[in-house]
């Protein structure tokens, strides 16, 4: 979104040696918003805004204080006027405009890669939508950190579902366990008993724990935070600061 703003309306009646200066000014100005918004205003309010029953959000959503991720902003020079968005490149399409859609508009919540994965491998069956992580199983126990589940254990999950019981396994925690789905697509006719459909580990004959469980519907969110709002709130308080110093300093 464009950020644009009116410059004397920020800092109200101008001299006419400061009016010639105003226009330099704002550009700066704008520049400077673009910046202190990315860097300060969108890392502090992604912290209060996402710090809710997930944990804290991932650096890639915050951003800033030289860490990759979260906002974007451009300006052209002599413009008073700031271009933000959160359309940053990432791997696979998962940036944060991508994933953080759901809380600002409502509606169904971004597929993860592992559920993606599980139905793109034939693991998942069809009429499933969504692998939802069961955090609080003692399957989970030494993966999680800060309420979200360890990248690596998705991929171990994974690798051991399609079958390679040595890859990433051998000489760690998890070797003599199986993991196993509950329907599993590839395997028809094999219902799992009275199991409730999922993803499972086992060892031997006593230990059993259910990690995921299957959705025949992508979970959906209400909204709770406007990208709208965030620019409006942040970016005045910031223009009132920084606009007379600069024209000050433009004076000099």
């Amino acid at each position: 979104m464009a950020i644009t703003f009116d410059a004397e309306e920020i800092t109200g009646k101008l001299d006419a040696i400061r009016l010639t200066q105003l226009p330099f000014a704002a550009s700066r100005a704008a520049n400077q918003l673009g910046w202190e918004l990315k860097n300060t205003a969108w890392p502090a309010f992604a912290k209060r805004a996402f710090n809710l029953r997930e944990g804290n959000p991932v650096p890639f959503t915050t951003g800033g204080g030289g860490v990759v991720g979260g906002l974007l902003y451009k300006h052209n020079t002599g413009e008073a006027q700031v271009k933000i968005s959160l359309d940053r490149p990432a791997p696979k399409g998962q940036d944060p405009a991508r994933y953080l859609s759901p809380g600002e508009t409502g509606g169904r919540i971004y597929k993860t890669r592992f559920s993606r994965a599980l139905g793109f491998k034939g693991i998942m069956p069809s009429q499933f939508q969504y692998a939802a992580p069961l955090v609080l199983s003692r399957g989970f126990e030494g993966q999680v950190n800060n309420k979200r589940i360890n990248a690596g254990y998705y991929k171990t999950v994974l690798t051991r579902l399609e079958g390679d019981s040595a890859k990433g396994s051998t000489g760690s925690k998890f070797a003599g366990y199986r993991f196993f789905s509950v329907p599993d697509a590839r395997k028809p006719g094999r219902a799992g008993g009275n199991l409730k459909p999922g993803i499972y580990r086992a060892k031997g004959r006593s230990e059993l724990q259910q990690l995921f469980s299957y959705l025949d519907k992508i979970p959906s969110v209400s909204s709770r935070w406007s990208f709208e709002e965030f620019a409006e709130r942040e970016s005045l308080p910031i223009l009132e600061r920084i606009l007379p110093q600069f024209i000050e300093e433009a004076l000099k």
